[in-house]
């Protein structure tokens, strides 16, 4: 399988890259400076692209899944940010369709604890991504982390349907591990989850989701 991450000269993005390569992927990373590009290439990107432009044709030709990382992290409370966000996530799903990839995992911007009743236009703004995709004809997942933190990861984690608890947290190297670990599971296809740090082993998380 060859997957196309959008945003991975992120924090969470190059611990993807790194995470694909271990696991057996191919990876295509999609940054949005030139000069990050070699090192996804060092970090086992078997091809990078500097694209600011969000015209991801030529990227997805030969792509068999997408995984998004939103430019916007869940501190993030500038509603420009969001909106940015939001339209190359719309970008991203459409170029997407017309390439025939069917696979879009998705790490929401979404800010643990929100309520999806909300309708203020920040977290509208942020909704509207993760219900652009539940629309689309295609194998979806959306994933929303915790308070993200720079703290190494664990590979364990809480995952469910539910939002989280405000205080939550959860390693950037763990949500990209998460993001990885999911990609052909099939408990999470089709489904909008929630993950923090937790007692479980990320497979044993998604395992008890069935």
């Amino acid at each position: 399988m060859k997957v196309i991450v959008i945003g991975a000269g992120s924090q969470v993005g190059q611990f993807v890259i790194k995470y694909l390569q271990e696991a057996g992927y191919e990876s295509v990373a999609i940054v949005n400076e030139k000069n990050k590009a070699p090192d996804m290439k060092k970090l086992g990107a078997q091809k990078a692209e500097a694209n600011g432009r969000r015209d991801f044709t030529s990227a997805f030709s030969a792509g068999d899944a997408v995984i998004f990382l939103s430019d916007s992290s869940p501190n993030v409370g500038e509603g420009k940010n969001i909106l940015v966000d939001h339209r190359a996530v719309i970008d991203a799903v459409q170029s997407a369709k017309s390439s025939g990839i069917r696979r879009f995992v998705m790490m929401s911007a979404v800010r643990a604890g929100e309520s999806l009743e909300d309708r203020s236009e920040m977290t509208g703004a942020k909704d509207m991504p993760d219900e652009l995709i539940q629309e689309e004809a295609m194998n979806y997942t959306v994933i929303r982390p915790a308070r993200m933190t720079d703290k190494p990861g664990k590979g364990t984690v809480t995952m469910k349907d539910s939002p989280m608890n405000n205080n939550d947290t959860i390693p950037r190297e763990d949500v990209a591990a998460v993001l990885v670990a999911i990609l052909e599971k099939e408990a999470v296809f089709n489904r909008i989850l929630d993950v923090s740090s937790g007692p479980m082993p990320i497979d044993d998380a998604i395992q008890a989701l069935n």
